[in-house]
């Protein structure tokens, strides 16, 4: 058998020594550098490699780049122009013209008896409102009846007299009557005319009465023709002027006082409601804008669609000091009745002359405090923050005062969305 070792056995031997196993890791290391050379122009980038990862675009700081699927989100429209009017809105309310409003008190002071004119109904002037059970009307009617008869029997004695003193003026004359009854005629003759003089005086007086309690003269004249015993405790008051019942304050059966004793309340009143009042109230700030003769447009619930045409009449002289507002108050016509006292109203009153502005939607407008921006997209599919200073608003638009001109594209749905996903959020 040879004294060598087989080849693989060898081979084992020199791994087992230490100074073999070195020297095998020194090989493999340098065997890695090797590769490490021959890959390196592969790995590094090289000049041409830099610029094409340099091509990429970066949004700009403070613009935002949306996906392809938030980009098909978002609605984006030009800025258009727009006619905005210089106005102040506000609310208010249906009111009735005082100027053209009654209030209806009892000339008696007695028990109702019958309420006749019901709230809302219109009446003519001279139409019945209610009757009341009044003891004064009683004893004007009986003074009436005094004075006529009284009246009655002072002509009957002027008759009387005046034939007397013919007769005792024809006896003194033929020489067959004494002077003293002719004087004494004369006398009764004067008499009898002054005791006319004073009962009709007293009629007047009394019919004078009658009209103070609201009776026309031909009503009176009713009641002189009408015989003593169907006198009547009660009489009917009527409506002093043409208009609707906008206010019944009495019951049937309630005992109301007359003018002359202290009533201080209405029984009825009466309004004119083919003209009304618009009151507003104005914020302070709005106060120097507002003027005698302004236009004003007026809305309603009720007719959401129908817009009243009116122009201010009066304005405040002073800030209401709970409200802290200026009352304003305008005229406008309502011959179809449609404006009812007490509705609710929205005021635009026109203060100034009207312009064109650049104009975008109310949804476009990101609010922060007291700042107000837009988002601004453009042709390379980026979003840049805009802010901008607002002005008058017209229905949905808002005038843009700076920040943006006629054709600038801006974000008008999604851009609280674009906000949000721009911050992070």
């Amino acid at each position: 058998m040879s004294g060598r070792l087989p080849s693989r056995e060898r081979l084992r031997h020199l791994l087992r020594s230490p100074v073999s196993r070195l020297a095998v890791a020194g090989a493999a290391l340098a065997l890695a550098l090797v590769v490490a050379v021959a890959l390196a122009p592969a790995l590094i980038p090289t000049g041409s490699t830099q610029a094409a990862i340099s091509a990429e675009p970066k949004p700009e700081p403070g613009a935002f780049r949306p996906t392809e699927a938030q980009w098909k989100g978002l609605t984006i429209a030009p800025v258009q122009l727009m006619m905005f009017r210089s106005e102040r809105v506000t609310d208010g309310n249906i009111a009735i013209d005082d100027d053209l409003n009654t209030p209806v008190f009892s000339p008696y002071s007695g028990r109702v008896t019958k309420l006749i004119a019901k709230l809302g109904d219109s009446v003519e002037r001279g139409a019945p409102l209610f009757a009341v059970e009044a003891s004064e009307f009683v004893q004007a009617q009986n003074d009436l009846i005094s004075a006529l008869a009284a009246l009655r029997t002072a002509r009957s004695q002027l008759s009387q007299a005046q034939v007397n003193e013919k007769r005792a003026h024809e006896l003194f004359l033929a020489n067959g009557g004494a002077l003293k009854d002719w004087q004494q005629s004369q006398t009764d003759l004067t008499t009898a005319q002054n005791n006319v003089r004073s009962a009709e005086t007293a009629l007047a007086a009394v019919r004078n009465r009658l009209k103070i309690l609201g009776k026309t003269d031909k009503e009176i004249a009713a009641l002189e023709a009408q015989p003593t015993q169907q006198l009547d405790p009660n009489t009917v008051v009527v409506a002093p002027i043409t208009g609707t019942v906008t206010q019944r304050q009495v019951g049937l059966g309630q005992f109301i006082q007359s003018v002359s004793s202290g009533a201080s309340n209405p029984v009825y009143t009466i309004g004119d409601l083919s003209t009304v009042w618009l009151i507003a109230n104005v914020r302070e700030p709005d106060a120097p804008a507002m003027r005698v003769g302004a236009p004003v447009e007026v809305r309603v619930a009720a007719f959401p669609d129908r817009v009243f045409k009116a122009k201010i009449s009066w304005v405040g002289s002073a800030i209401d000091p709970n409200t802290h507002r200026l009352p304003v108050r305008a005229d406008v016509e309502n011959l179809d009745g449609a404006l009812k006292p007490m509705m609710f109203a929205t005021f635009t009153i026109i203060t100034g002359e009207s312009s064109i502005s650049p104009a975008v939607p109310q949804r476009a407008i990101v609010y922060e405090g007291s700042s107000t921006r837009v988002w601004l997209a453009r042709d390379d599919r980026t979003i840049v923050s805009r802010s901008i200073r607002i002005g008058r608003v017209a229905d949905d638009e808002v005038e843009v005062l700076e920040g943006l001109a006629a054709g600038d594209r801006v974000v008008t749905t999604g851009a609280l969305f674009i906000d949000r996903a721009a911050s992070g959020d």
